[in-house]
């Protein structure tokens, strides 16, 4: 289905990547919008027009807004420890960066921005399943950006574009632009390749949902003529609300001979339960993948011998923002 002209910011991301291919797969017209250079992190998609640029300086792409139906905002520095390398940057990347986007979408006439935000949003929950109403409790940088994100988008603005925003559940699973420095994939793969995976705390909740459901979601979004009810919603798996230790287990069970090393001493404090029937039942959308058919993908891919470096840089959002403000010694 042709869904019109689309750009995603932050194109080039894990989540990103996968969302282009299916959007370019399904007949729209997509630019992908990335600061990220390199051609490993390009998807190779016929329909796809690749601009690199950032965000905070629209100057360098506003023009492209120029007949686009919809903005899939997902451009932002993702993760608490990767947010704790320069907070500046991460304030400007994830707070102003949103606001830039949707000033520009306002003032080029684009009616539909979609917001990828999180359900790291609601903090703590102790035993409460929690829902849209429900209070925010960020314990985190990038959860904090996210709320104050979301809030510029949900008050009044003269003809801005009406907002989407998806909360989403902690992702997993292969994608073009992989990463390893997300729990599901990496404790699969060093089950994998040390025969031991190590839990901090092991108690705290989690929400989770394959990287393709959550493209898939995105794209239900988009092919509704009008976005029902609430402009907020969480998107995620309602079986795939599990404990930290309860992940481990899973994966063990997938890659016999794993010990689980549970840290209890470790305490963190995010730890949330949450409710996907809203967006379920507004989209009539249900994630078709189990988590532990993610597990088994990036157990194949790893024996496989596909991420033999799965530790390197390029794999891990912190990593990779500890390389950007070191600096240089050839300079």
């Amino acid at each position: 289905m042709n869904r019109g002209k689309i750009l995603v910011t932050g194109g080039r991301g894990y989540l990103g990547s996968v969302l282009v291919e299916a959007l370019a797969g399904s007949g729209a017209e997509v630019v992908a919008l990335d600061r990220v250079p390199g051609e490993e992190t390009r998807p190779h998609t016929r329909g796809v027009r690749q601009l690199e640029a950032d965000i905070t300086d629209p100057g360098d792409w506003q023009s492209v807004l120029a007949g686009v139906s919809a903005v899939v905002h997902l451009a932002a520095i993702v993760g608490d420890p990767a947010c704790g390398v320069d907070p500046d940057r991460t304030w400007d990347t994830n707070y102003l960066g949103t606001i830039r986007v949707a000033e520009a979408c306002r003032q080029q006439g684009v009616r539909r921005l979609l917001l990828a935000s999180t359900c790291s949003t609601y903090g703590y929950t102790g035993d409460e399943e929690v829902d849209v109403w429900s209070p925010l409790r960020p314990q985190s940088l990038y959860a904090e950006t996210k709320v104050l994100a979301e809030h510029y988008l949900l008050s009044p603005h003269d003809a801005g574009p009406t907002p989407c925003i998806l909360r989403f559940a902690t992702l997993y699973g292969l994608s073009p632009r992989m990463r390893f420095d997300l729990s599901v994939n990496i404790m699969t793969a060093n089950a994998v390749t040390d025969g031991r995976i190590v839990v901090y705390g092991g108690r705290q909740r989690r929400p989770f949902l394959h990287v393709r459901d959550a493209a898939a979601a995105i794209e239900r979004a988009l092919a509704t003529a009008s976005w029902p009810g609430s402009l907020v919603h969480n998107v995620g798996s309602q079986r795939d609300n599990h404990r930290m230790s309860s992940i481990a287990q899973i994966i063990a069970q997938e890659v016999p001979g794993t010990t689980i090393d549970i840290q209890e001493e470790v305490v963190d404090t995010r730890d949330y339960r949450v409710s996907f029937g809203a967006y379920a039942r507004a989209f009539r959308f249900a994630p078709a993948r189990r988590l532990v058919d993610g597990v088994r993908q990036i157990r194949d891919a790893i024996l496989a011998g596909r991420y033999a470096d799965f530790r390197a840089a390029r794999y891990s959002n912190y990593l990779t923002a500890m390389q950007a403000v070191q600096p240089n010694p050839a300079s």
